[in-house]
């Protein structure tokens, strides 16, 4: 959601929305578009497919989001299919701080995200029905 819709329309976001919108901003970017903010973003490397680049993508990103974004306090990235082409999709396992997950979350909260490396997509992951509530 952007300054003018919360600006004119007093559309609100939730800290979970907001967390997920940064992120998006920072695995959209690429290093070195910032000029104020080097190191925010990723390399255009490492959104190639091929196998040995993973691990180094998986750093730079595990790096790259707990720099600028504070409100994660833990990152795990694992290597998984993806259901439609067979290519293999980084999904991000994040550790929210209590304050990012907003009241009634408790003592932090989760977020995992599914990053197709080739595409340069971000998406939610859908949580099981266990964990939604």
């Amino acid at each position: 959601m952007g300054f003018l819709h919360r600006k004119f329309l007093g559309l609100q976001e939730t800290p979970l929305e907001d967390v997920r919108r940064n992120l998006g901003h920072l695995l959209h970017a690429k290093r070195g578009s910032a000029w104020v903010l080097p190191g925010f973003g990723l390399t255009e490397t490492g959104f190639r497919s091929n196998a040995e680049r993973l691990s180094q993508l998986s750093e730079e990103i595990r790096e790259t989001i707990l720099r600028y974004e504070s409100r994660v306090e833990g990152v795990e990235i694992t290597e998984e299919p993806s259901d439609e082409d067979g290519r293999t999709q980084l999904v991000l396992h994040l550790r929210l701080k209590a304050s990012a997950s907003g009241p009634g979350r408790g003592a932090g909260g989760s977020l995992s995200l599914v990053l197709d490396p080739v595409a340069r997509t971000v998406r939610e992951q859908p949580r099981p029905p266990a964990e939604e509530g």
